[in-house]
């Protein structure tokens, strides 16, 4: 048996009993603005469930859509961690955010995902210049922790399904099936008739997000600045039977290192 509520500020996973699946929480639905520094922070607090590893993906982004903060974290169990996001903002503002918590570092098994907007008023701005600074027993978490499998490069998945972020309406979610390698400096997929090779220098954002015509399903999703020097983006998702697609995760952890590095 499990319950769901709403006390402020933290993300809270609970279970009753060993055969109920563990929930995170939101306990506010937008997180907490903080000030901080002279400016303000965007604070997720969640507290880790007593006996099981979790983990957590976060990110904050801008009104714009552009990734302003992001981890991913395994949560050790019976600790709190903060997710502390500096932001620029004023009465007005949106800030979006997305907060998803798996059952293993595969990221496919969700136990809750939320996806709150922050609407930034005068009153919360006020309650920020008040609040409470972290407690020492809190675990803060730096900004772009990315704790997950290492695979060594060069790294190949197959079967990978690849689409364009932009794809139009069709019966299926992908367009293509084939290998995706990703090396020590390019991403490069290849179907049997074609060839898509992007440069990591070209990438400007390596996201974990479900799609249009997709959105029960997250994929990696790559922007990058095709030839033509205007943004583009494609999307990779693990394209094995149903029931066995556990590597997406795998291909976003390895292509957010390797882009990164």
């Amino acid at each position: 048996m499990s319950q769901r509520r709403v006390l402020g500020g933290v993300i809270t996973l609970v279970t009753w009993s060993i055969w109920t699946p563990v929930w995170a929480q939101a306990q506010t639905p937008d997180g907490t603005l903080v000030a901080r520094d002279g400016g303000h922070a965007l604070v997720y607090t969640i507290a880790a469930d007593a006996r099981n590893p979790r983990w957590a993906v976060v990110e904050v982004n801008a009104a714009d859509g552009s990734r302003t903060c992001e981890w991913l974290k395994k949560l050790d169990p019976g600790k709190t961690y903060r997710f502390e996001c500096p932001l620029t903002v004023a009465a007005g503002d949106l800030v979006p955010s997305r907060v998803r918590i798996f059952k293993d570092e595969t990221l496919e098994d969700r136990d809750s995902f939320v996806d709150p907007v922050l609407k930034v008023t005068d009153g919360v701005l006020a309650a920020a210049a008040k609040a409470a600074p972290p407690t020492a027993s809190v675990v803060t978490v730096p900004d772009g922790t990315l704790e997950a499998l290492d695979l060594p490069l060069p790294a190949t998945f197959k079967p990978t399904w690849y689409r364009r972020i932009d794809k139009g309406f069709s019966m299926r979610a992908y367009e293509n099936s084939g290998d995706l390698t990703i090396e020590a400096d390019a991403l490069v997929f290849v179907d049997g008739k074609k060839t898509v090779r992007i440069p990591f220098s070209r990438i400007t954002a390596v996201r974990w997000e479900p799609l249009q015509s997709d959105i029960a399903n997250h994929w990696t999703a790559v922007r990058f600045t095709n030839d033509e020097g205007q943004p583009d983006g494609v999307a990779f998702r693990d394209g094995g039977m149903l029931g066995r697609r556990q590597r997406t995760g795998q291909i976003y952890v390895t292509l957010h290192r390797a882009v990164k590095k």
